[in-house]
C-alpha cells in the first residue's frame, strides 16, 4: 500500500487505499467500508495498469475521491450518493484480455481524466 485514508460516517468507517497494484493491473484506487458490526465491503475499484501515464492519473484519482470523501464526512446521505456516483465509473486495466471477466479495458479513463483536469483548476 501506498498511502491509506479513513472517514467515518454513521454506517462505519470508509478506508480509501492507494494501491500500486499487480501483474495484471497496476495501480489501483479502492474504497472499502468497515461496518458498524465489522464487516468488511469493497465499494470501488479502479485501476490503471503501469504505462507512462498511470501514476499521475492513479494518484490524481485518489486524491480526487478523497478529497470529494472528507467535503461529506458524516453525512450518510451524501455519502450513499458519492458512491453510486463513483460506481458508475468503471476503468480496469487488463494486462490480458482473457482475464478481464468481461470488463472493457479502461472504459471510462477519459472520464477520470475530465474530471481530475476540473478539479486540477481549483
Amino acid at each position: 500500500m501506498s498511502r491509506i485514508r479513513k472517514y467515518r460516517f454513521p454506517e462505519g468507517i470508509l478506508s480509501i487505499f492507494w494501491d500500486k497494484g499487480g501483474e495484471d493491473h497496476g495501480y489501483e484506487i479502492e474504497l472499502e467500508i468497515k461496518t458498524l458490526d465489522g464487516e468488511c465491503f469493497g465499494l470501488g475499484c479502479w485501476t490503471f495498469g503501469y504505462e507512462e501515464w498511470s501514476y499521475e492519473v492513479w494518484n490524481k484519482w485518489g486524491d480526487y475521491i478523497d478529497k470529494r470523501v472528507k467535503e461529506i464526512e458524516g453525512d450518510q446521505e451524501s455519502f450513499n450518493d458519492l458512491i453510486d456516483e463513483l460506481g458508475g465509473i468503471d476503468c480496469f486495466y487488463w494486462e490480458e484480455k482473457e482475464n478481464s471477466f468481461g470488463q472493457d479495458h479502461l472504459a471510462d479513463l477519459e472520464v477520470i481524466k475530465i474530471l481530475i483536469k476540473e478539479e486540477d483548476k481549483y
